[in-house]
């Protein structure tokens, strides 16, 4: 068999506090694949190469989102027009909202020994197709700008290091703010000028103060206002939101539900290229990390369509 190849990221949040997770890792795969804890992206490419050439027909990702995306754009780079392996997500990091997407629970440990177990036996294996999206060249499920890319980086910088526990206090504290108006609020929703186009078509808003896009339906804290991300092979949802921060907490219980905002302040579309532009360049994240630039004009396009197996 070409066997399972798997990739701990030994920086991200749950692996970093256990140290000995990839020898665990290894006497788990045993003969049955190879594990690498890697430091760099180079180093991520160069195993790319050697899973090509070996044929793996399966690549496990322990870290959290960030993790994710940046493993699998090195592998999508990597492998070119060859298709990818299956890919099994092991968790392990600050964010793992693809994992709860794909219902994917429990300690990295104890995924990968049922992943094992199961391709050992050679029993079938659950799967789920689904998109990434292509943001100016790099990969991932979700992008975001505005609001949401700003509380991401006051939820990384957060005093102690970012946990779940303290991102719900951060957006209870916003939450509280935008009431008053306070200076956090005013600071998080902070309005941009964009001309935005989907699948060609203008859309009519002219300012937002936040933007979010993929095929990954939650943007945490079981917030899934990309309700149907993930419903249509070839297409992600787009939601560009041009309101105050009142208006906008007003439909938080819209997506604790899953639920379409119900909302003239939104736009809601499903497409398969987004083409925005900006009167001055903008940051904004993919999967929870910030790009490496701003940039005046930002793409999205449908990415590879990826088989994930739920161990």
């Amino acid at each position: 068999m070409p066997g399972i190849g798997v990739i701990l990221n030994p920086y991200s949040r749950s692996n970093k506090r256990n140290p000995d997770r990839i020898r665990q890792f290894g006497f788990i795969v045993g003969d049955k694949g190879s594990c690498y804890s890697t430091d760099t992206l180079d180093h991520v490419k160069y195993l790319a190469k050697e899973f090509k050439e070996r044929d793996i027909e399966i690549l496990g990702i322990s870290g959290g989102d960030g993790t994710n995306h940046k493993t699998l754009s090195a592998f999508i780079e990597v492998y070119g027009e060859k298709p990818l392996p299956k890919i099994a997500i092991l968790r392990g990091g600050t964010m793992n909202n693809l994992a709860w997407q794909l219902g994917i629970q429990g300690r990295p440990e104890k995924i990968l020994s049922d992943l094992i177990i199961k391709y050992h036996n050679g029993e079938s294996f659950r799967e789920v197709d689904i998109n990434m999206i292509r943001v100016n060249g790099s990969y991932g499920f979700l992008l975001g700008m505005g609001l949401i890319e700003r509380f991401i980086d006051v939820y990384q910088n957060v005093k102690g290091g970012p946990t779940p526990a303290r991102g719900m206090a951060l957006l209870v504290k916003a939450s509280l703010s935008s009431l008053v108006n306070g200076r956090m609020a005013q600071m998080l929703v902070e309005r941009f000028n964009a001309r935005i186009y989907i699948d060609g078509k203008l859309q009519p808003f002219k300012n937002y103060m936040m933007i979010f896009s993929g095929t990954m339906q939650t943007l945490g804290f079981n917030f899934r206002p990309l309700y149907r991300g993930a419903s249509e092979v070839g297409k992600f949802q787009f939601v560009g939101i041009s309101c105050t921060g009142m208006q906008l907490v007003k439909t938080f219980h819209r997506a604790l539900l899953a639920k379409p905002a119900n909302s003239e302040h939104y736009v809601d579309e499903m497409g398969s290229e987004v083409v925005m532009e900006f009167d001055e360049p903008m940051a904004y994240t993919i999967d929870g990390d910030h790009a490496p630039e701003k940039a005046k004009v930002i793409k999205i396009e449908v990415g590879p369509l990826l088989k994930c197996i739920i161990p």
